[in-house]
């Protein structure tokens, strides 16, 4: 018991930096928490993973039942397919998002911080960009009806 309370002491008085003024609570909250950010990251990455696989297998079977209709209709029903795809994308990117910053967590360097950062930078641009397409077809999809 004394040993735990000199190295709390030392920790306290001796830190540099308030990265080391509590260290047996940090390591216990790291050694606590990785195993279960690291499970938790990965069910997460599995999941968008299956979005995308899923959707992908979805606009093909789409596609490939579109191929026996006339041209006229093939337009419209592969709007609506690219539709879907773009959504089950744009969920997908949401997920990575959010596997990402529990990722951080684990390495909260500014290196890691800061690749965090130009990640979600490209991956809010790339949403932006795939809801400003599904906001298209939507329109156009409602015009031709």
């Amino acid at each position: 018991m004394d040993g735990i309370i000199a190295i709390a002491q030392e920790g306290v008085v001796g830190g540099t930096g308030t990265e080391n003024q509590f260290p047996l609570f940090s390591e216990v909250t790291e050694s606590l928490l990785v195993p279960y950010v690291k499970f938790l990251t990965f069910g997460i990455d599995i999941a968008a993973g299956l979005i995308i696989g899923l959707s992908a297998i979805i606009a093909l079977i789409s596609f490939l039942k579109i191929l026996i209709k006339p041209i006229e209709e093939q337009t419209q029903s592969k709007e609506t397919i690219r539709l879907n795809l773009t959504r089950g994308i744009m969920l997908a990117l949401d997920f990575e998002i959010g596997s990402d910053i529990l990722k951080t967590i684990l390495i909260p360097s500014f290196r890691e911080v800061t690749i965090l950062a130009v990640i979600v930078g490209i991956r809010i641009v790339l949403s932006w960009s795939l809801s400003k397409e599904i906001e298209r077809h939507s329109t156009v999809i409602k015009e031709e009806s």
